[in-house]
């Protein structure tokens, strides 16, 4: 694994468990733009939209088995390509942040703490956390970004 992909996991989980931290001691309930955001102090057993909720131990497992296999897939995807794809690195490197970041939650403290509560054309999105922002944003990127669909454009220019 690139070392910079180590580094953007490491910064990721350390910004997600510190505001989660901080958050969960303070049980923090803060009106940030009303009507719109806020920061709401909840806790989930489950995954995204609380689905699977208390199946704390398979989804233990399944997020381990997610990153050996982002693991496995760094590893043959720097192996054979040698270009240097920062934004991808990006991407890999949130993406597992935030998958360790609500792993430790589920391990330590046996649910995920949630609290960005966003209200949007009068619907609530369920509460989430900076790890689920990384989650989204890292498969957003990395699906957009993918080095073998440069190839392809390349092949056909």
């Amino acid at each position: 694994m690139k070392r910079k992909i180590l580094i953007i996991s490491i910064i990721s989980l350390l910004l997600d468990q510190i505001v989660k931290y901080i958050v969960h001691i303070n049980k923090v309930n803060i009106i940030i733009i009303k009507n719109l955001c806020s920061i709401t102090y909840t806790q989930n057993n489950g995954v995204a939209f609380s689905m699977l909720s208390g199946s704390r131990i398979p989804i233990i497992i399944l997020s381990i088995v997610l990153i050996i296999i982002l693991l496995i897939i760094l590893k043959k995807e720097y192996l054979s390509n040698n270009k240097d794809f920062l934004i991808l690195d990006v991407g890999y490197g949130i993406l597992l942040g935030g998958i360790f970041g609500n792993l430790i939650d589920r391990v330590f403290r046996k649910v995920v703490i949630d609290y960005i509560s966003l209200k949007i054309f009068g619907y609530y999105f369920p509460v989430f956390n900076i790890a689920d922002l990384l989650i989204t944003v890292g498969i957003i990127i990395i699906i957009f970004k993918n080095p073998k669909d440069d190839k392809l454009k390349n092949k056909n220019s």
